[in-house]
């Protein structure tokens, strides 16, 4: 027994620099012959006074789980999927997980390139992304240098909540601070960023509430906090109509109307620069019913694509 223990607190001193007592181990070793977890065969062997443990089975093993061939096949099938995500960037610490899975669980075979998905691999800023997702998850505020296109570089105190994916793009999203204290939600595209460094002796700000929330009346990541959300009218033609139907453009929409060639749906959102792209992707195929405003904002900027590229 104090072998074991001794075994034990160097394997969690390496861990989490925790410690076990005595009757700990005693404990976890009654719990582990019980049938209703592991069944683990330990017996107790006597050597004049002192009292040696050991398994009955030597090759038995609390991480060979009794498993039936189809959640072996799914565990085994999920994992390899796992390691074929293309795009996102990477995690050392997954690296690690996938091994000691495989060898637990004696997991091999390989999937293919099963799963793809669209990710911008060489996204210019990615390499912040590791370091970013650190900071949200341990609550660190950071120091941001960031540039808009065609502007000068400026430094933002930002408290990290989310990394946020759209486009093909990652973007942080957090709460800014100034010295004028002065608070907002800004969204950084990971392109634009030219350096971060932490700031450990500022008072992490939480983030009231659920920070989806944030978005949940847009499209994209635009957000503009002054305007309120307005019905949206839109009639789609075939075979945009059955796109649209399939794969909505906003959690809010609805169809109101099922024509022999059209579908005419409404929206509860604020539009935006990225909700009236979307738009204009459907060109010849898409109405803007209302709001009027909308439909002008449309209107104005297909005027000038067919201004920079009519005929010369």
């Amino acid at each position: 027994m104090p072998d074991l223990v001794a075994a034990c607190q160097k394997a969690l001193l390496e861990y989490d620099g925790s410690t076990v007592e005595e009757r700990t181990v005693r404990k976890d070793l009654q719990d582990m012959k019980r049938d209703s977890l592991y069944a683990a065969p330990i017996n107790k062997y006597m050597d004049g006074h002192s009292a040696w443990y050991r398994y009955s089975n030597s090759d038995f093993s609390i991480c060979n789980l009794p498993m039936s061939q189809l959640e072996m096949t799914l565990l085994s099938d999920t994992i390899q999927m796992l390691h074929r995500f293309n795009g996102l960037p990477k995690f050392e610490w997954m690296n690690e997980v996938f091994v000691r899975f495989e060898d637990a669980f004696r997991i091999k075979g390989d999937v293919g390139n099963a799963v793809c998905f669209s990710q911008n691999e060489r996204l210019i800023g990615i390499e912040f992304f590791n370091k970013l997702f650190e900071a949200i998850v341990s609550k660190t505020v950071l120091r941001v240098k960031y540039a808009k296109y065609g502007k000068t570089t400026k430094e933002h105190i930002v408290h990290p909540y989310q990394l946020k994916q759209y486009n093909n793009r990652w973007f942080l999203v957090g709460l800014e601070t100034t010295d004028r204290k002065h608070t907002s939600i800004k969204v950084f595209p990971l392109d634009r960023i030219k350096n971060i460094s932490l700031e450990d002796k500022l008072v992490y700000q939480e983030y009231e509430g659920n920070i989806d929330d944030y978005f949940c009346d847009v499209v994209g990541v635009t957000v503009d906090s002054g305007k309120a959300k307005e019905k949206i009218c839109l009639k789609f033609y075939h075979p945009a109509a059955d796109y649209v139907y399939t794969k909505p453009i906003h959690h809010s929409q609805k169809v109101v109307e099922f024509g022999e060639n059209y579908y005419i749906i409404e929206l509860q959102l604020v539009p935006n620069y990225e909700f009236e792209t979307i738009l204009l992707g459907y060109s010849d195929l898409c109405e803007i019913i209302e709001p009027a405003s909308l439909r002008n904002s449309i209107r104005q900027r297909a005027l000038k694509i067919i201004e920079r590229n009519k005929n010369s």
